[in-house]
């Protein structure tokens, strides 16, 4: 049973978070499970294997896009930090499904080589390593920190299973495209979210977490599912468990990684999540890249080879254990999302990505969801 509304946050508050007053009317929209049991007995082994990945909204190359100076940002720069987890769970990794044998590239979206689109925006693409596959080794990095933060969001959308990539961004609170929450259109709100970070092959090494709240900004939901969009992006919140008798919260294991505003345009980020056409998604891709271009109404682009699957993923700035010597510059912080996936062009040759900027839209869905719970965030 869930129940959702519209949810005005005040002027005052949004002030108080830093975010600009022109963004208090945008109403965010908000959903919350009244039944704790639902998406778990929804995820059975079948469907975690029949997951589909969401359909990423696409522009068509030849569309007219209206580029955007790439000028200083309107508006004050907000961040927050992120933190390496706190405990060491100690459980066994949870097998949710059996891959098929030897993974390949899968629903029709075969991509030729070459580390650039038809579009010149550069990108280098790898699966997450060193990776030693069928081992829970410590120096394996996608079990890691910061890795260790990113993991597959599975939902559904009238009962058919699908999977997006998402990130820990708080003690509870998970970030994530719009799209993989709300469908932009009246049809409203997907259901059954769980989270798996460090996901591989079919195995939850990190455990499966329940969805408890979830907000997406007014500007997706009333947008008409269309992009470029302003705001694409949301965040939900996810309940605690209990582990051999000791009560942990999400962040408690995985860590968080931060996140900043207005910091999208002139960067250059770590793309992760799981695109269906690299490993069939079942290991963690990351792809980096700088900024290629700006595009309107908020929006900026990237090199990426990365489709479907990978809707809802970090794209972080510095990503990094820092090294000595290291943290120089005029924008240092590290491992903060300044943005999620978005969008792609069909057909995929441009081959890259869009996000939109995070703005006082993200702040104040940030600290709506810090707000509801304590100890949502620390």
């Amino acid at each position: 049973m869930k129940s959702h509304a519209l949810a005005s946050v005040p002027a005052l508050a949004l002030l108080m978070a830093g975010a600009p007053l022109a963004h208090a009317q945008d109403n965010m929209v908000s959903i919350t499970n009244n039944d704790a049991r639902a998406a778990a007995a929804y995820w059975t082994p079948e469907r975690f294997k029949a997951a589909k990945p969401m359909p990423m909204p696409h522009a068509a190359p030849n569309a007219t896009v209206r580029e955007e100076p790439a000028g200083a940002p309107a508006g004050k720069v907000e961040a927050s930090d992120g933190r390496a987890p706190a405990e060491n769970l100690r459980a066994s990794p949870q097998r949710l499904f059996k891959p098929d044998m030897a993974p390949g590239r899968s629903n029709g979206e075969v991509m030729t080589p070459g580390a650039v689109g038809t579009f010149g925006a550069h990108y280098t693409s790898t699966r997450v390593f060193p990776m030693f596959t069928g081992t829970a080794s410590p120096f394996s990095a996608d079990r890691a920190y910061p890795y260790i933060t990113v993991g597959k969001l599975f939902f559904s959308i009238n009962n058919e299973p699908y999977v997006c990539s998402a990130s820990v961004i708080q003690h509870r609170i998970v970030a994530t495209a719009g799209h993989c929450v709300h469908s932009g259109t009246s049809q409203g709100f997907h259901s059954n979210w769980v989270f798996v970070p460090a996901f591989r092959d079919g195995t939850a090494p990190l455990l499966v977490w329940n969805w408890r709240a979830a907000i997406v900004t007014g500007t997706w939901a009333t947008g008409g599912g269309t992009v470029p969009n302003a705001a694409d992006y949301a965040m939900i919140e996810f309940g605690d468990q209990n582990v051999n008798g000791r009560t942990f919260a999400l962040g408690d294991v995985t860590g968080w990684l931060g996140w900043q505003t207005l910091s999208l345009s002139a960067n250059h980020t770590s793309k992760l999540g799981y695109p269906c056409n690299l490993d069939s998604c079942q290991k963690m891709q990351d792809v980096t890249s700088g900024a290629f271009r700006n595009t309107a109404p908020n929006n900026v682009e990237y090199g990426s080879d990365a489709l479907g699957g990978s809707s809802g993923g970090p794209w972080v700035q510095n990503f990094q254990i820092l090294q000595t010597g290291g943290g120089t510059g005029s924008n240092t912080g590290s491992n903060r999302v300044v943005g999620v996936t978005s969008y792609i062009y069909v057909p995929s040759d441009p081959k890259v990505q869009g996000a939109s900027i995070p703005d006082g839209r993200w702040v104040s869905i940030f600290s709506t969801l810090c707000s509801r719970v304590p100890g949502n965030c620390l």
